[in-house]
Formats: structure tokens, C-alpha cells, sequence
């Protein structure tokens, strides 16, 4: 199996379904969803419940994997973009997730130095994205113009 699927496995184990699931966890458990960063995820809670955020963050986040395994599959000039996506996407949804549990278990989400841990996810996935550029191999090829 090649690294990109594995890499999409993992996104989608962690970012979604790990993500879904303490998110309800943490949700069953306060009673209130007022908690969730994203402002559209909190509307289609208030909309339509709990199908309708997991709909919602369903839909918005496996497009989004599908358009980095994109990039790490059909453009081999953003391969390292996407694979720092994918790879960023993980360990958010696991830090996230995380902290989404430790709600139940200590009641409060995970704060490191003030910051939340939704900013903290989005830190890591852009931090993982550059990252991925930057160690991402280059055609460093000179071409001389003819004379």
C-alpha cells in the first residue's frame, strides 16, 4: 500500500472519525455545544442536531483530505503540500480529539500557553503543510538558454 493511502487512513481515522465521536463524547457529556470553534459546524448543530454537525464536519473534512491525497497523488510538484496536510490532519484530529475527551474526563478542552486547541490543530496542520514544502524534493536543474 502506498504511503498516501496510508497517510489518507490515518487523516481520516483521526481528523474525522476520532474527531466525531469525542466531539458527541464531549457533547453528551456538557450538555452544550457552545464549546466548538467552527461557527458553521455550531450551526448545523443548531439547525439539525447532532446529524447534521456530523453531516456537516463528514462532508467539509473528507473533502478536504481528498484535495491534499490529491495533491500527494496527481501533482508531484505539491507532493510534500499535501503530504504535510495529511500528516498535519492526523495529528491535529488526534490532539484535538484528545483534548475533546479530556473534557469528560477533567473538564476543561486542552489549553497550552492560553491557546485553545482547535488553534492549536490549525498550528499543526499549517506547520506540517510548510514543513512538507520545505523537505519536499526540488528539480534544482540549471538550464542554460542556447546561444
Amino acid at each position: 500500500m502506498k504511503l498516501s493511502k496510508l497517510l489518507l487512513a490515518s487523516a481520516v481515522t483521526f481528523y474525522v472519525i476520532y474527531d466525531v465521536v469525542s466531539t458527541i463524547a464531549a457533547f453528551n457529556y456538557l450538555g452544550t455545544f457552545q464549546y466548538e470553534k467552527s461557527t458553521l459546524l455550531k450551526a448545523s448543530f443548531d439547525i439539525a442536531g447532532v446529524p447534521g454537525f456530523i453531516t456537516i464536519k463528514l462532508i467539509l473534512s473528507m473533502m478536504a483530505l481528498l484535495l491534499a491525497y490529491m495533491l500527494v497523488d496527481r501533482f508531484k510538484q505539491f507532493q510534500g503540500v499535501g503530504m504535510g496536510l495529511l500528516v498535519g490532519a492526523t495529528l491535529s484530529g488526534a490532539f484535538v480529539g484528545t483534548s475533546n475527551l479530556n473534557i469528560i474526563f477533567n473538564g476543561s478542552s486542552i489549553w497550552i500557553a492560553g491557546i485553545d486547541s482547535g488553534t492549536i490543530a490549525a498550528a499543526i496542520i499549517v506547520g506540517c503543510s510548510v514543513l512538507g514544502f520545505i523537505l519536499s524534493p526540488q528539480d534544482r536543474s540549471v538550464k542554460l538558454p542556447a546561444l
